[in-house]
């Protein structure tokens, strides 16, 4: 299976990846006033949040609900020197959080809410 070998500063932090994934993510973000000439973000107006998120989304046999998983969420700093290794390996870490993953129904459920409540103001209800 293909997996993440993902160090922070040269320590190893883990290794991500199972089985029946079919995406597996390493994210850095960077988000609110990010330079002198930036506004900023909602609640982010006078500094900014840096993070790294390693997860990945399943894709099981039909009839076995999928889940989104997570194994790292770290906090950075100007810097930090993030290195993701790309392995094919046998094994990787537990996973340290899951959610289920939605279906399709669930975003079929959110659009036709979101056009009722949508309708409903243009209509001035």
């Amino acid at each position: 299976m293909i997996t993440f070998q993902v160090e922070l500063n040269g320590r190893a932090l883990g290794t991500a990846g199972a089985e029946d994934l079919s995406v597996l993510t390493a994210i850095v973000s960077a988000v609110g006033k990010l330079g002198r000439n930036s506004a900023g973000a909602y609640e982010r107006e006078h500094h900014y949040d840096i993070e790294l998120r390693v997860g990945g989304l399943t894709s099981r046999a039909e009839g076995t609900p999928n889940e989104h998983l997570d194994w790292i969420e770290r906090a950075l700093k100007p810097g930090d020197v993030v290195t993701v290794r790309l392995v094919e390996a046998e094994a990787a870490d537990v996973p340290t959080g899951s959610q289920p993953a939605r279906t399709d129904g669930d975003y079929q459920k959110q659009y036709e809410e979101l056009s009722s409540a949508n309708r409903d103001k243009s209509d001035g209800r």
